[in-house]
């Protein structure tokens, strides 16, 4: 079965309004292995292409502080495909070790179903910003609630939680500190780019 975007799109829009059935009907669509990490790929890259189309139409300063950060559409994509990878490998083991049973394989279509969605906030984020920029940060703090949101239920499906309000707490705290860690490896690179 090849779904067409309208199906994506329909299944999209049923997903954030029940995400714990959406997430159960992408994981039993059973799509190869194969598929799941060229999906993979593919969201890194349309991520990439975002994210530039997006600081292209950003204002003067903000692009200036972001500059460095947005340097090369390739380094962006690898940088998008390394943190999908590690929230990938923490929402398996991290939920194994509270006592989930959530595979990887799930867990990885599930990062790229919820990248295609984010993605698709994201052109929402991009059209407003060109037609009406006041907006634009409403949209991006409802698109990071709806990622929260859906993060959480994803995180409970796979791994068969009852509490999605206690998964969503251990995301939190997971990312910040999985957040903390990673301050602590970037800061002697971040030194060295100073000097």
């Amino acid at each position: 079965m090849n779904p067409s975007l309208q199906d994506l799109l329909s299944l999209a829009r049923f997903t954030v309004q029940s995400p714990r059935e959406g997430a159960r009907k992408v994981i039993g669509a059973q799509v190869p292995v194969s598929a799941r990490w060229a999906a993979f790929a593919l969201m890194a890259v349309l991520s990439s292409v975002l994210a530039h189309v997006s600081f292209g139409v950003m204002p003067a300063e903000m692009k200036a502080q972001m500059g460095a950060a947005m340097a090369s559409p390739f380094r962006t994509a690898l940088l998008q495909a390394a943190l999908m990878l590690v929230a990938a490998n923490a929402i398996v083991w991290i939920g194994r070790w509270r006592g989930g049973v959530g595979r990887f394989d799930d867990v990885l279509i599930l990062m790229v179903w919820l990248q295609f969605i984010l993605l698709i906030l994201q052109v929402v984020q991009v059209v407003v910003q060109m037609v009406l920029p006041q907006l634009a940060d409403v949209v991006g703090f409802a698109s990071i609630a709806i990622f929260l949101w859906l993060l959480s239920n994803f995180v409970a499906e796979v791994h068969k939680f009852k509490s999605v309000g206690l998964t969503f707490l251990g995301v939190i705290l997971s990312m910040l500190a999985m957040g903390f860690v990673l301050a602590i490896v970037m800061v002697p690179f971040m030194g060295a780019g100073v000097q």
